[in-house]
């Protein structure tokens, strides 16, 4: 069996930092296939917990172990038109998370300089874990996610699959509006996500547009606790807050396939005949892409 990036299911340490990057004009492929090597190595020495993310078309220049159904981002649209999930496909996620916020800094910083004329940064997020994992909301952000024991057979492509050992992603910065959803009761608050604030225990009636309900897929209706669940993912998310005052939560979301990741935001956007989930009301995402990660061995031999 292939091994898939350990980083991707490791505990989660203090501080993330997020890089989107894509190949300016004239890249050198090998300069670049170089350069990651190096930054694998400075992490490892490092103990920074790395994973390395490919969008479909740097993906496909470097390897031929493609999962099947790799799409780019393409945004989404609420039908009204009122809300929008922007999209923003890159090529590489360079993602390191640490407990020391300067060498999530460093291990990043040294392959941007490396690659600079040759690979843009597009954008760049660093984030934290806030008190017991919660998003600036107050609520628990992870609740749902697999045992961790169970992880790995939730989210990483079983042996005899194209791609196996690697995992599908979703990632998105989403900026919240911390003044409209305080000013909503503590049951209005509760209803957004369908959990209680206090223990993120699941509510027993869930509404129509709870967040529980659009992304908790089950056989038959979404979020009803009375049959099972189908293609669960596992999430990783943490939140930030830049200097001009702009906060939100910056969200990973995992799967062994890409189509659940496309069900969950038609979902949420209202483009499958639900409401649109009430999480849309106070918080949008600045940016969203589609990556993959390959195996270690997959990518050994894409970097060789």
């Amino acid at each position: 069996m292939p091994t898939y990036q350990p980083a991707i299911l490791a505990d989660l340490q203090e501080h993330q930092w997020y890089v989107h990057m894509s190949r300016s004009e004239g890249a050198d492929l090998a300069l670049i296939k170089a350069e990651l090597q190096k930054l694998r190595a400075d992490c490892a020495a490092q103990g920074v917990n790395l994973v390395l993310w490919f969008g479909p078309s740097l993906l496909k220049d470097l390897s031929s172990d493609i999962p099947a159904d790799f799409q780019p981002y393409p945004g989404y649209t609420s039908p009204d038109g009122s809300k929008v999930a922007k999209g923003t496909q890159e090529e590489l996620l360079i993602w390191v998370h640490s407990d020391k916020k300067g060498l999530c800094w460093e291990t990043q910083y040294a392959f941007r300089s490396a690659v600079e004329g040759h690979m843009y940064v597009a954008r760049e997020t660093p984030t934290w874990i806030y008190k017991n994992s919660l998003d600036l909301s107050g609520f628990i952000d992870g609740t749902g996610n697999p045992a961790p024991e169970d992880q790995a057979s939730v989210c990483i492509i079983p042996d005899g699959q194209p791609g196996a050992g690697g995992t599908f992603c979703i990632a998105q910065r989403w900026v919240h509006d911390l003044q409209y959803f305080r000013s909503l009761s503590l049951a209005d608050q509760e209803n957004v996500f369908g959990r209680r604030k206090a223990d993120s225990a699941r509510l027993p009636t869930q509404v129509p547009r709870s967040h529980l309900s659009h992304v908790e897929l089950r056989e038959g209706t979404s979020g009803d606790e009375s049959t099972s669940k189908r293609h669960e993912m596992v999430r990783r998310s943490t939140p930030y807050a830049f200097s001009s005052g702009v906060v939100g939560l910056y969200f990973m979301g995992f799967s062994q396939t890409q189509a659940p990741l496309r069900e969950r935001m038609e979902a949420m956007y209202g483009i499958n005949g639900q409401e649109t989930d009430a999480v849309t009301d106070y918080s949008t995402p600045a940016s969203g892409a589609f990556y993959f990660a390959p195996s270690v061995e997959s990518l050994d031999a894409a970097l060789s």
